[in-house]
């Protein structure tokens, strides 16, 4: 069956995924390339090891500097009142085991004791990652998406992106009215380049079974469309990203199977600033929240004009990579349509974020590797504030396999008055349907 995993990928998997580390590994220090990339083979997804054989990629292995937090420990704290609060339905849906019915509202990861051996330890994982991602709040983001050909920019549009959450908070935040019984609502606003200025992309996700209730509006049209959420997995506005990438993977569990394939370590990217010097820039935003301020300098190859990496490479003085322990979680579509037939997610033991995610068509081929920049963690406003994570070099990045391209999305400009930001106030009605035409004039 076109769903089941080759004998072939079943032996990759097996190299991936061990967890002893052996003697050749690359350790700190390490400029994985050319000559040292055969180290990384068992760290590392094969695509990804060939673009250090090739000398397309070249990255620094660095040991983190100490104390370094790759989650809120916040976050990790609160495990101890969910451990057997929880279990999932048959299609994932987080439920409580002795009324069968949703909880009304979930701090913390979920599900902190996994068993390998457990059937639905795939889908706890992945609610496990959820959850820490909705730990930022409301927020607001001005982004560049980028198409990058070997050589350069082949094009490039900006977007205005509006998130609020509705679970998943601190239990210092306010929670908000949920009628609709709301996990979050996303308004992406397309600003540049003229041709695509003022359509929008607005979705609503549910915490219940129900499927994404997503609309667009093309100015062309000055009409509000409804979009069928199977559509979440093109790529968005013809580039090699989708609605279901997110900032490492954002498909709805319930549209899913899912299934815990191995367990090691890898060699996850890392932003090497705040990874090995601490570096952050995490200001206060008048009328409440943070915001994330980047320094003007390149992040990728096609930003130097004597670099002999790919264009889309990550530049090694700013992008590093550090060895966690993770999970691998593989999904396959409920859905036959999707465009991807399987996808292979690593998330880190301890801290549930996304390092590679790996996607195949219906026969087991490579199509697509979605990689996003991770940082540490920081305590801000001298000990006092919310605990924010922040990469001097945010991006993520989607490698198109069969094309031989790639699309990049990171901060619009480095600009202090560019909104990176969290925890800030959003108005709900920003989010309704029925302003989308407002909202694209």
């Amino acid at each position: 069956m076109r769903r089941r995993i080759v004998g072939g990928l079943c032996a990759l998997l097996v190299g991936v995924l061990t967890g002893a580390a052996s003697a050749g590994e690359p350790g700190p220090g390490t400029m994985l390339g050319p000559d040292t990339a055969e180290q990384a083979k068992s760290l590392l997804p094969d695509e990804l090891v060939a673009r250090y054989q090739s000398g397309e990629f070249s990255n620094p292995v660095v040991e983190p500097r100490a104390g370094t937090q790759w989650t809120d420990p916040d976050f990790i704290a609160a495990a101890a009142a969910n451990r057997g609060k929880y279990t999932v339905s048959d299609v994932g849906t987080i439920i409580d085991p002795k009324t069968g019915k949703q909880p009304p509202y979930i701090y913390g990861p979920p599900f902190p004791d996994i068993d390998p051996s457990d059937p639905q330890a795939g889908v706890k994982l992945v609610w496990n990652f959820f959850y820490q991602s909705y730990l930022l709040g409301d927020d607001r983001n001005l982004v560049m998406l980028t198409w990058i050909s070997r050589h350069g920019i082949d094009r490039q549009s900006s977007q205005e992106v509006l998130q609020k959450f509705f679970d998943g908070q601190g239990p210092d935040r306010p929670r908000p009215e949920n009628p609709n019984n709301l996990l979050f609502q996303q308004l992406v606003d397309t600003r540049t380049p003229a041709d695509l200025q003022g359509t929008i992309s607005l979705t609503w996700r549910y915490r219940d079974t129900k499927r994404d209730n997503t609309w667009a509006y093309v100015p062309a049209l000055r009409r509000v469309r409804a979009v069928s959420p199977t559509n979440r997995s093109d790529g968005f506005l013809g580039s090699d990203m989708s609605q279901d990438d997110g900032s490492y993977f954002d498909g709805k569990p319930e549209d899913f199977k899912w299934r815990l394939v191995g367990q090691g370590e890898m060699l996850c990217m890392v932003d090497r600033a705040a990874t090995v010097d601490g570096t952050h820039d995490i200001r206060p935003v008048p009328g409440g929240g943070w915001r994330a301020v980047f320094p003007p300098k390149p992040r990728f190859a096609f930003q130097t004009k004597d670099s002999k990496l790919v264009g889309w490479a990550p530049l090694p003085d700013r992008t590093a990579l550090v060895k966690r322990p993770v999970y691998i979680v593989e999904a396959v579509p409920r859905d036959e349509y999707y465009l991807y037939g399987k996808i292979l997610l690593r998330f880190d033991k301890d801290g549930y974020w996304g390092c590679y995610n790996s996607k195949y068509d219906w026969r087991s081929n490579m199509l697509n590797t979605y990689t996003p920049l991770h940082g540490p963690w920081f305590k801000l406003d001298e000990g006092k504030g919310p605990w924010r994570p922040y990469s001097e070099s945010q991006f993520t990045m989607s490698q198109n396999w069969k094309l031989d391209r790639a699309t990049a999305s990171f901060p619009f400009a480095d600009d202090p008055n560019t909104p990176t930001d969290s925890f800030i106030p959003i108005d709900a009605k920003v989010f309704d349907y029925q302003a989308l035409v407002e909202h694209g004039r």
